[in-house]
């Protein structure tokens, strides 16, 4: 038996290492994008916005094809992302193309062929918060935030597997942790609007 709870303590441990490392530039990053996003009022990611005019070409108004509107956008504003919305009415299309901290709205007036551009921009921790909300970030970044957080509880659980382990820093290290869970409980049950 004694084996047994040496081995688990042991496998416990190598894993809290190496998960811990693994996901230490994730938690790290959403750490501090939390930190920025719980304090706006730095006004580092204020967002900063332009408003210009184009003429798209009369042709693609007629019968649009928003694959062809899309291509003549990004062709015309050297925009490298997807559209990530598009609207189309009797009057007007407006396409979006957004990408984390960044956001171009392409109205046109179907009428005249004007497409009035707005670029919006919040900067580096604009970017940083978007990143951490997984907000117009894709596909991918989407799977990284989920494996950041499965490598977070991973490294928590295994944590109280290897504090289990250790007979000297079992009490001390799990009064800790409830006091923990008591400060966040009662954080939450007093001051939290309900």
């Amino acid at each position: 038996m004694k084996h047994i709870v040496r081995a688990v303590a042991h496998w416990a441990l190598m894993i809290h290492i190496y998960a811990s490392m693994a996901g230490f530039t994730l938690a790290f990053l959403f750490g501090a994008t939390g930190l920025a996003l719980n304090h706006q009022d730095f006004g580092l990611s204020d967002p900063r916005t332009a408003t210009t005019a184009i003429s798209i070409d009369r042709q693609l108004l007629d019968h649009p094809n928003q694959a062809a509107l899309e291509r003549q956008l990004r062709e015309q504003l050297g925009i490298r992302s997807s559209a990530t919305d598009y609207h189309e009415d009797p009057g007007q299309i407006q396409m979006t193309f957004a990408v984390p901290g960044a956001r171009t709205v392409a109205t046109i007036n179907r009428a005249d062929g004007r497409a009035e551009i707005e670029k919006e921009s919040r900067g580096f921790l604009g970017r940083l918060g978007d990143l951490h909300k997984g907000l117009d970030s894709g596909t991918v970044w989407f799977w990284t935030i989920d494996g950041a957080a499965l490598l977070i509880v991973i490294s928590s659980m295994t944590g109280i597997v290897t504090l289990l382990a250790l007979r000297a820093r079992r009490r001390t290290g799990f009064t800790v942790g409830a006091l923990g869970v008591l400060t966040v409980l009662a954080i939450y049950l007093i001051w939290v609007p309900k």
